[in-house]
């Protein structure tokens, strides 16, 4: 009939690659540029208030520079950040998430991310799973709580060894107590001329009625 055609196999089968490759490449964005990256790593102190989560990107094509706009989520809740993609390579780098007194600490090095206080802790201590978004999770029983162990994936305790994106890493102790104030600082001088004429004061005051100098 005038009009009417009917598709050969060939065409037909190019539609549907055609159709096919379109798909893709819309669902591309949605994982390029972050989804090689893994939980490695998670540590915390015995009350939770010195905790980190770092990630690692095992992937081989360096192009993993999404990871600076994510998500973290455990049991207790989700930490998001929004704090624009990476500079590549990304491959073999580390990210890391952590709470404001590990930033604290001294010798830490700096988050890549600082969670919000009402995300603290970040993870529960006698075991969870950290997920990061939908690409990779780490599943763990409890945590050490001694201010130095930390738990890794594949490899289990281990010594804890953050590091963040920039390559800055070190061995922290939630433990370990501030130095003492030095003698000579002005704050205890300023504290002992105080109590000395405190003292001397009360010495004075003290002194028998009529007693003349």
């Amino acid at each position: 009939m005038p009009g009417t055609y009917r598709l050969t196999a060939r065409p037909r089968r190019s539609i549907l690659l055609a159709i096919a490759l379109g798909l893709v490449a819309v669902a591309s964005p949605a994982i390029a540029g972050i989804h090689t990256w893994d939980v490695a790593e998670v540590f915390s102190n015995a009350d939770g208030t010195i905790q980190f989560v770092e990630l690692v990107d095992n992937g081989t094509t360096g192009g993993e520079i999404n990871v600076g706009n994510a998500s973290i989520t455990s049991s207790l809740g989700t930490v998001t950040w929004a704090n624009g993609t990476v500079t590549p390579p990304t491959n073999g780098r580390r990210y890391l998430i952590a709470t404001p007194a590990f930033a604290a600490l001294p010798g830490a090095p700096a988050p890549d991310v600082i969670v919000a206080p009402a995300n603290v802790p970040i993870f529960n201590i006698p075991g969870d799973t950290v997920s990061f978004g939908s690409f990779d999770s780490l599943t763990f029983g409890a945590i050490p709580t001694n201010g130095t162990n930390s738990f890794n994936a594949g490899t289990g305790v281990l010594l804890n060894s953050p590091e963040n994106y920039a390559g800055d890493t070190g061995s922290v102790d939630a433990n370990a107590t501030p130095p003492p104030v030095p003698l000579s600082s002005p704050a205890v001088m300023f504290l002992m001329l105080a109590a000395c004429g405190a003292l001397g004061a009360m010495l004075l005051g003290s002194r028998p009625l009529g007693a003349q100098s």
